[in-house]
């Protein structure tokens, strides 16, 4: 007869691999990331020491640091619980997609692309063939979040959509360019090729189109233009880690940790939400309608692109907690190439033609970039990032944004009226996919040689 120890471990065994896939299709929650990480995505981190703490990870704040003397983040420092996990998340790329991405070289790119577009479009059970790294990425991905209220994310989508359809693009260049500011987090655009304006503008194109997508009706459910979008986002990404940690020439991961990793990731899951959040916390006031909504659809989105649970959260005070120790656990650190970023960024050309009126328009684009950007910074800090912003530029800012502001407030206007809410929702759904078709089709992979590893 076994023993209950021997029956217990039989039990176990048979169990924990049902376990395991359960938890996966929950989505990342567990705060022993480095144990999931091995274990979903083995060919990727079993190799890795992820128990290092790499240079840029830090867990007192430096003399640079804005927020130095900020007593509420010295206590979160204290909690080396906390500190732990924002540790191993430093180190967290996306495993479900990181595993299938390493696969990608055994498949060929194109045949795991095709199955890839066919998996988004129809649904995993549309490809027979698709290995099991795949599977198990669009498992999780087609098993919507309990806590996910459709009806928030479709009044977040209604109320984002004539903003979306007014601002185009006037503030994707300086969104960009913050993430720039730092060099632990502007490595990989370096060496994957993003220092040309050329492949500043796919860049753009690439991640805007996700957000313009994901205001538009149904974007964001199961086979939706912007679900799509995000299955294509999160393998590309992959794509770059998988690359990038198969070349240590190239990439010291004692310095510089996993490619693209979560906490990089937090600046386009959550800086609306915090921003919402922190508004709200300093007027010691509940979320507004609009707000709640804004928050829903924006945490969903990060779930599809595969943000841990941490990244998750409609609470104020996590969403804030969750932003102040992403910032006072990265070091900072000045990189030329952040300059050449910032330099290829500002000039790339996201115009249709070269007529002169879209070369204006251009050129009051880069001039409303500039005067944003040392304004967010600070005049210093983009002087150091080779942005030097006259105070001329004030026109263009004005020039490309008044014009927005009246008719952001002339079109609410009539969307308070009978029948206004229609007309104006309809004027906005196809200002947007007009904007979509003129920027074209969005590629979503690397500028690897079709994602063939290269020695270096």
């Amino acid at each position: 007869m076994p023993t209950m120890e021997e029956l217990a471990s039989s039990v176990h065994a048979l169990i924990w691999p049902y376990l395991r896939i359960q938890e996966v299709l929950m989505g990342y929650s567990t705060r022993n990331v480095s144990q999931m990480q091995k274990s979903i995505a083995p060919s990727v981190y079993a190799a890795l020491d992820l128990d290092l703490e790499p240079e840029r990870f830090r867990t007192e704040l430096g003399d640079n640091s804005i927020i130095k003397n900020n007593p509420r983040i010295q206590s979160l420092l204290q909690d080396k619980d906390k500190i732990e996990l924002f540790r191993q998340l430093t180190l967290m790329g996306d495993p479900l997609a990181d595993a299938f991405a390493a696969r990608i070289p055994e498949l060929g790119y194109k045949s795991a692309r095709a199955m890839l577009d066919k998996a988004a479009e129809q649904g995993i059970d549309s490809v027979p063939d698709a290995p099991e790294e795949l599977v198990r990425l669009m498992r999780t991905m087609e098993t919507t979040p309990p806590w996910v209220d459709w009806d928030l994310i479709d009044k977040a989508s209604e109320n984002s959509r004539l903003l979306t359809a007014l601002t185009g693009e006037a503030i994707i260049r300086v969104a960009f360019m913050m993430t720039y500011v730092n060099g632990y987090q502007g490595l990989p655009m370096v060496i994957t090729g993003a220092l040309t304006s050329d492949s500043a503008a796919k860049r753009m194109k690439e991640t805007i189109s996700t957000f313009k997508l994901a205001t538009l009706p149904g974007a964001l459910r199961q086979g939706g233009v912007a679900y799509q979008s995000a299955v294509k986002v999160r393998v590309m990404h992959a794509m770059v880690r998988t690359s990038l940690l198969k070349r240590p020439k190239v990439w010291d991961y004692s310095v510089y940790g996993v490619p693209i990793p979560q906490v990089d990731q937090m600046g386009a899951a959550l800086a609306p939400s915090y921003m919402m959040a922190l508004w709200a916390l300093k007027k010691g006031s509940k979320l507004t309608d609009y707000q709640t909504a804004a928050i829903e659809q924006s945490r969903y989105l990060a779930s599809l692109l595969g943000m841990h649970d941490q990244f998750l959260s409609n609470q104020p005070e996590q969403i804030v907690e969750t932003w102040n120790l992403c910032q006072a656990t990265l070091r900072h650190k000045s990189d030329q190439r952040g300059r050449d970023l910032n330099s290829a960024t500002i000039n790339a050309y996201r115009r249709g033609n070269r007529k002169w009126y879209n070369q204006l328009i251009h050129r009051m684009d880069v001039k409303s970039t500039q005067f944003m950007y040392s304004r967010m910074v600070g005049k210093r800090t983009a002087k150091e990032m080779g942005v030097d912003s006259p105070i001329t530029d004030v026109l263009s800012f004005a020039g490309l944004f008044a014009p927005i502001g009246v008719g952001f407030g002339a079109l609410s206007v009539v969307k308070a009226l009978p029948g206004g809410r229609g007309l104006v929702d309809g004027y906005a759904i196809k200002e947007i996919q007009r904007q979509l078709a003129k920027e074209g089709s969005a590629e979503y992979r690397t500028n690897d040689n079709e994602y063939k590893i290269k020695s270096v």
